[in-house]
């Protein structure tokens, strides 16, 4: 833990920095935290202030030297891997195993009701679902709500054709690494990972198509 004190209007003001594990963030903090304190100082004059941020960023300059070759660790992904096969009922009620589609190009989608982002995405999964389906693309919305009636309504209002699987435990959410909603991968006719993408803006369907398009030609 990392603690400055200062003496302001008779009062001691202590500045707290929590431990972390990240080396960088830790870094980041103790020179945001060093900054406010040499600037927001009332010991002395203008001069003596100077002479305090001055020596700050020396400081910040000596915690951040040993960082120099410290690397941020990538997020885990599964592209370039066989994509995990499952088997999760749909909202019809019947079975699905994604293995059964080998030799099409697959586009999953794990989404969540509360996920808002997965509201937007799904109108334009359909549409690309409509344009490329004849053309040997399927699409997959997998939900991972625990509570699967609201999943259903959430499915039902939104108006989409293809199939949504209903996934209420934690395993197929482990095997695709999942840690934010919605996430959607592009799956080649061989069974590998080529695409992912984590949450969805506007303009994003315009590189899945791009995705799908190269998939379908192989």
């Amino acid at each position: 833990m990392v603690l400055l004190a200062r003496r302001r209007n008779c009062r001691t003001v202590r500045y707290v920095i929590p431990e972390t594990s990240d080396a960088r963030a830790r870094c980041v903090d103790t020179a945001a935290l060093i900054v406010r304190f040499c600037i927001t100082s009332d010991q002395g004059n203008h001069r003596v202030r100077k002479h305090l941020i001055v020596c700050g960023i020396a400081l910040v300059g000596l915690l951040a030297g040993p960082l120099a070759g410290v690397s941020i660790a990538a997020a885990p992904t599964l592209v370039g891997k066989d994509a995990p096969d499952f088997v999760l009922k749909g909202t019809d009620g019947k079975n699905l195993r994604l293995s059964e589609y080998r030799g099409q190009v697959v586009l999953i989608n794990f989404w969540a009701r509360w996920a808002g982002d997965s509201r937007q995405e799904m109108p334009a999964l359909d549409r690309i679902n409509s344009t490329y389906n004849r053309a040997g693309l399927v699409v997959l919305g997998v939900s991972v709500d625990e509570d699967s009636r609201r999943a259903r309504e959430f499915a039902d209002a939104m108006k989409v054709k293809y199939p949504i699987l209903l996934d209420t435990s934690p395993e197929v959410g482990r095997n695709y690494l999942l840690e934010k909603m919605p996430v959607t991968l592009l799956v080649d006719r061989s069974g590998v990972v080529r695409y992912s993408n984590v949450g969805f803006k506007r303009g994003d369907e315009h590189i899945y198509l791009d995705q799908i398009r190269e998939l379908l030609r192989e």
